[in-house]
């Protein structure tokens, strides 16, 4: 009897040892993993603190950028608006026919603008200058350069602008087109116009293209203004959808 219970004694007092030995390891292993979550823990909060961080330089950025881009837009327009106004007593005349001035545009214009225009026969108005743009063609075929004309006073170019309005002007079989002289920025968002203000005439408004971009249309009492084509293009159909309605 005394040698059986020596012999599970010692059973049990292995088992036990073997059980302590286990759950030494197990804790072992948990305080580990808990100092890896921990850890694991801390990277996440300092990964959310900095991402934060970036989150408002980011903000600051798109705020300062913002604000960049309208100081841009302030200095780009009054750029353009400068630019327009050196070039405020110029003209620009199309379709003239290469070769057709000679050596000197200037001379030649002096010489025909009376019998382009009578009107001017007796109070010539005084130029300053004349000249083709860009390079010179080298394919005959192609459409022939502008002239740019700068007049001493803006009174007579606005003139001579009225006038080819009212009288058209054929040189070589070609119809002169006499235009006011615009900086680039502002001549592309007068381009941007065209199909709608042809649009608009053909449907019987009265149109006028104001500057710099700036699209008034009249039909009877009626006036409005546009400083955006597709506004004045989402007008125009809307009076067709009404006219279409009525009929």
């Amino acid at each position: 009897m005394a040698c059986l219970e020596s012999t599970l004694q010692k059973f049990f007092t292995e088992a036990e040892n073997h059980s302590k030995a286990r759950f030494e390891r197990l804790e072992s292993q948990l305080d580990f993993i808990r100092t890896t979550l921990d850890k694991h823990a801390m990277d996440l909060d300092q990964q959310r603190k900095t991402t934060t961080s970036l989150q408002a330089q980011f903000t600051r950025m798109e705020v300062s950028t913002s604000e960049h881009n309208v100081q841009l837009k302030k200095l780009q327009d009054k750029v353009t608006l400068m630019e327009d106004h050196s070039r405020r007593n110029n003209l620009r005349i199309m379709n003239l026919k290469e070769g057709v001035e000679g050596v000197n545009v200037l001379s030649y214009l002096m010489a025909h603008l009376s019998s382009w225009f009578p009107e001017l026969a007796s109070n010539l108005p005084e130029l300053m200058r004349a000249h083709r743009v860009g390079p010179q063609r080298k394919n005959p075929s192609d459409p022939p350069r502008a002239v740019i004309v700068k007049f001493l006073r803006f009174a007579d170019r606005d003139k001579i602008l009225g006038l080819s309005r009212k009288t058209p002007v054929v040189v070589d079989g070609l119809t002169l087109r006499f235009t006011a002289d615009y900086s680039d920025a502002t001549a592309r968002r007068r381009r941007l116009c065209f199909p709608v203000t042809n649009r608009a005439r053909s449907l019987g408004f009265h149109v006028f293209l104001l500057y710099p971009a700036i699209i008034k249309l009249t039909r009877g009492p009626d006036k409005i203004t546009f400083e955006d084509p597709s506004e004045a293009a989402k007008y125009i159909d809307s009076f067709v959808h009404d006219a279409s309605a009525v009929v």
